[in-house]
């Protein structure tokens, strides 16, 4: 029983997480190819390692399908991880607190000098101060 705990406390965490990632648009195509080739190895009638290998042949589906699906989560852009995970947390633990999440934007004009422009405004200042 209390093996089952932790089983489940891991995977489908890990299961959830993989979901999220499938969801987000911040996750390229090409990317979430992985978990439908573990989808497609999963019905697949094939395996790399024949049923009759006593416990290797019978895991090896779960074997390849946790490795792809591993593959798929160190695929993933890390700050989009990283915010399904342990931001999602630190959301819900500022929201628990009743602070509010900090704005990180800073708003600011930028105004490019060539560089004979620049040499103009300081012959014109120049003329100014004398």
């Amino acid at each position: 029983m209390f093996r089952l705990l932790a089983i489940r406390s891991v995977i489908f965490p890990f299961l959830r997480l993989v979901w999220r990632l499938l969801r987000d648009g911040r996750v390229s195509v090409f990317t979430k190819i992985i978990p439908l080739l573990a989808l497609i190895y999963l019905v697949s009638p094939y395996d790399l390692v024949g049923d009759r290998i006593p416990i290797l042949g019978q895991f090896d589906d779960l074997i390849v399908v946790g490795l792809l699906l591993f593959l798929f989560i160190a695929a993933s852009p890390a700050h989009v991880v990283a915010d399904l995970t342990i931001g999602k947390k630190l959301r819900d633990l500022q929201n628990q607190q009743g602070q509010k999440p900090q704005d990180k934007t800073v708003d600011a004009e930028i105004r490019y000098i060539d560089d004979e422009d620049a040499s103009e405004e300081d012959e014109d200042s120049g003329n100014r101060r004398r």
